[in-house]
């Protein structure tokens, strides 16, 4: 009995030490409120960047162009998507143009064309019918 009550204060006293540091309070700066603080405040991994991919498509605005076919009147081209090809072409649609002066319109058909900024007549007077 006599070392009973020697060993049992030994024991409360380190089981009262490991319930302290298992609660945090015994070491500065590990209580659990600090912990999830810590972890809600912590910066948010960020993923990289994805490659940006230039789009095949480009919008041609509308705009007036002298048309050689027309005795170099203006002719209304409306705007449309083109594809850009692989060699520095472009693909255009079959496009409606309208001559400003007579008011008369004409079909221009599909085709592989130069860049937009290069032409200077809605259809190549080379590739007409």
């Amino acid at each position: 009995m006599e070392m009973l009550t020697r060993v049992a204060p030994a024991h409360a006293l380190v089981v009262a030490v490991l319930l302290f540091a298992q609660l945090g309070r015994g070491m500065p700066g590990r209580s659990p409120v600090d912990q999830i603080e810590r972890s809600v405040t912590r910066p948010v991994p960020q993923a990289p960047a994805a490659p940006v991919e230039r789009s095949p498509n480009v919008w041609v605005p509308d705009r007036y162009l002298a048309d050689p076919m027309q005795g170099g009147t203006s002719s209304f081209v409306p705007g449309h998507w083109e594809r850009r090809l692989s060699d520095g072409q472009y693909y255009a649609p079959p496009l409606t143009v309208c001559n400003s002066a007579s008011g008369e319109c004409s079909t221009a058909p599909a085709g592989v064309r130069p860049p937009p900024d290069m032409r200077t007549a809605p259809v190549d007077p080379r590739l007409a019918p």
